[in-house]
């Protein structure tokens, strides 16, 4: 099957030409460089380098660049996500290379990673005796770690809650809107959507806030991540 392979830079030039080398067992047809959205210090190198690998890798993979946030991990994972499924659902299988990537862009990508099932991997860099850089002693297939994913009943209560609800009862009518506040039906669906409430906050995929006699429920980021579907494309 067809792999898109994120790459994520950093200054090592030399190490990502190695680590993409290494990747030669995988049919990898698609590359996307990943750079930081920011504009801070040592990101000009960054982007330098990715340019300069776009140019050196175009003739022989479909090489696209993007840029992520850096300093929110929670958010570049966000990103990640949906760049990921937007490859997964052209029937690509997806791998991740953070061998010469930031620390935060490792945690993004590793987040990332184990909420879509792809592939990961880094390296591990090999020096001569004056402790100078010169290719890679070890590549490393990173774990994917199992998750609790919400199933689908509810990822459904998720996207419902999407931009937030004020109280439960919103919540049943926005997911039944033609059901009666009156009726059993209306009663039992709240008890449902009460205990998916309480193992969704338990799980760390919502939060409730009470305003008054009411208590909404919102999405934490790690709910929002959940709801990734595709959308997000791979821009240059």
């Amino acid at each position: 099957m067809p792999t898109t392979a994120f790459v994520f830079i950093g200054h090592s030039k030399d190490r990502l030409i190695e680590s993409i080398r290494s990747m030669r067992s995988d049919p990898v047809t698609c590359i996307v460089l990943v750079n930081g959205e920011q504009d801070t210090s040592g990101e000009e190198k960054s982007r330098e380098i990715a340019e300069e690998l776009e140019r050196d890798l175009a003739p022989i993979f479909d090489v696209t660049t993007t840029r992520i946030d850096k300093r929110d991990v929670i958010h570049a994972a966000q990103q990640l996500i949906g760049m990921i499924r937007s490859a997964q659902e052209t029937g690509n299988d997806t791998l991740l290379n953070m061998s010469g990537s930031l620390r935060t862009f490792s945690i993004a990508g590793y987040i990332a990673g184990c909420i879509t099932g792809s592939r990961m991997m880094t390296v591990i860099p090999k020096y001569d005796k004056n402790e100078n850089e010169i290719g890679i002693e070890e590549v490393i297939e990173l774990p994917i770690l199992p998750l609790n994913v919400p199933g689908e009943a509810q990822r459904e209560i998720l996207a419902a809650i999407r931009d937030g609800v004020a109280s439960l009862d919103e919540l049943v009518v926005k997911m039944n809107p033609k059901m009666k506040k009156t009726s059993d039906a209306f009663s039992k669906e709240r008890s449902r959507l009460s205990h998916h409430i309480k193992n969704l906050e338990e799980l760390g995929f919502v939060i409730k806030e009470k305003s008054g006699k009411n208590v909404g429920v919102n999405l934490t980021g790690l709910g929002k991540m959940m709801l990734e579907d595709g959308r997000k494309k791979i821009v240059n």
